[in-house]
């Protein structure tokens, strides 16, 4: 993997415990995340036209954003934006011709008209030219990425001037080439791909850019976006890492080398209480550390209680010569001991608020348990709302403390199972006049980390429909042991 060109030392990102700049003193600041393509286009106009000394780079840490930077700076609580002469303005491609017209140094857009509207025609199609890359992951990659690819190729061939995409140096160049460095990183490292290969005029282009300090010191770690792409693009299709689910042991089989320094995760692929753990263990980028043992809860090895966890339930973890358990207490020591995305923000008023929801779960499954026993849709209506006005509290994201938490995680096995049974056995679809709780299954359903770790849903009705049938069957007992997911 090829290493990243010298670039200066960049200040570190801003988080939920950063002080703001002084804001709106005179200075003119770029608000950008390292990693994020968008952003990496107006960084990499900035460098080109020399303005190190006339736009202060300020990066923000997407993942624990500052509640100022929405609140004082831009309200769309995105990058990049820029504060420039009073006001601050966002969206990259208006920021690249923004900064190229309003600042001195070199001319980003030709003025040869015939560059000019073949200019505007490419950056028109820049989006559509990335959704298809993106669209390409779920199925196979490197054929149903190929169109996207020769588009610029061809695209590279319009003027004979110069090895960029109107001849020299531009805009063009600048809104594309986030997303081709990405990909092109991605295809060679998991699909074993060159991009370049046949199409002489992209690898041209690609040689020539890596000639750009401008644009070399704006480049993310290789290894970074591998694994930030495995994490959230890849973990569901072909390629990805739980592809293929290794089967569940039961009373016949062998355990595992117990105890032999490997990090096992023992869960049962319907227990959402196993769920919680496997969803943190994939969204922290885990699969190559913890291995995954699945259990025939409906025929369990008697080692499993005898050697590895007395409980004889699941999830438990073996980690570092002992063995743990408890759901909520796993996802946060997972969270704690491995490295990965932190799943818990710095933020007090979210950590405070965020312990507050998770010590309340278990009386929110409570309750839904509670309310099949009588009239569920009329009694699990104010657990629907709690957790609707809950998604409610903070507006930087769609998730229970804005970004995706250890909450969200504590909350959706659950939700996954009460959404399919009320819809198929009581016809009522729980989000239904409450769009935040609508808004937050629709994005955490976009996360590779968790769609990885889903149940067949028609199982989980029929499931249901069989111990509904069986009267008084949910009183005083747990439903997911009694529907058999535990």
């Amino acid at each position: 993997m090829a290493s990243l060109g010298v670039r200066p030392v960049l200040p570190p990102p801003l988080t939920s415990i950063s002080d703001p700049p002084p804001l709106f003193d005179g200075t003119t600041r770029l608000y950008i995340s390292y990693s994020c393509p968008y952003a990496q286009r107006v960084w990499i106009a900035r460098n080109y036209k020399g303005l190190q000394d006339k736009i202060n780079l300020v990066p923000i840490n997407l993942q624990d954003r500052p509640a100022w930077y929405k609140e004082k700076v831009y309200p769309e609580n995105k990058v990049p934006s820029l504060e420039h002469n009073g006001k601050v303005l966002g969206e990259s491609l208006d920021l690249i011709k923004y900064v190229d017209a309003n600042f001195e140094g070199t001319p980003l857009f030709p003025s040869d008209p015939a560059k000019k509207e073949f200019g505007e025609q490419l950056i028109s199609h820049v989006d559509t030219f990335s959704k298809d890359l993106f669209v390409s992951l779920k199925g196979d990659a490197v054929q149903q990425a190929s169109p996207a690819f020769e588009y610029l190729e061809n695209a590279l061939g319009k003027f004979d001037d110069g090895p960029f995409l109107l001849g020299q140096f531009s805009l063009v160049d600048i809104a594309y080439i986030p997303f081709v460095e990405r990909f092109q990183i991605v295809f060679a490292e998991v699909f074993k791909h060159d991009i370049t290969e046949g199409r002489p005029k992209l690898a041209t282009w690609f040689e020539e850019l890596n000639k750009l300090n401008a644009y070399t010191e704006t480049r993310v770690d290789p290894q970074e976006i591998v694994d930030l792409f495995k994490k959230r693009f890849l973990a569901s299709s072909k390629i990805g890492l739980q592809a293929v689910r290794p089967p569940p042991l039961t009373s016949t089989s062998d355990p595992p080398p117990l105890f032999d320094g490997t990090t096992r995760l023992y869960i049962s692929y319907s227990c959402p209480y196993a769920q919680r753990v496997w969803i943190t263990r994939n969204y922290k980028g885990l699969q190559d550390k913890i291995k995954l043992v699945p259990i025939d809860l409906q025929d369990r090895p008697a080692w499993y209680k005898e050697k590895v966890y007395p409980e004889n339930k699941v999830p438990s973890l073996e980690h570092n010569g002992k063995v743990l358990g408890e759901s909520l207490d796993l996802i946060k020591y997972v969270d704690v001991n491995f490295e990965g995305t932190p799943l818990v923000p710095s933020d007090p008023a979210k950590k405070e608020f965020g312990e507050h929801l998770i010590s309340h779960v278990d009386t929110f499954n409570k309750d839904l348990n509670s309310s099949l026993k009588g009239d569920p849709v009329q009694q699990a209506s104010p657990s629907f709302e709690y957790l609707e006005n809950a998604l409610g509290k903070f507006d930087d994201g769609p998730f229970l403390l804005g970004q995706f938490s250890l909450v969200d995680i504590a909350y959706i096995p659950f939700i996954e199972r009460y959404q399919i049974v009320f819809a198929e056995l009581f016809k009522q679809d729980i989000a239904e006049g409450r769009p935040k709780l609508a808004a937050w299954i629709e994005e955490v359903n976009k996360i590779d980390a968790y769609t990885q770790t889903k149940n067949d849903p028609q199982e989980i009705a029929d499931k249901y429909k069989k111990r509904l049938l069986v009267p008084n069957i949910f009183l005083n007992s747990d439903p997911w042991i009694v529907a058999g997911f535990l």
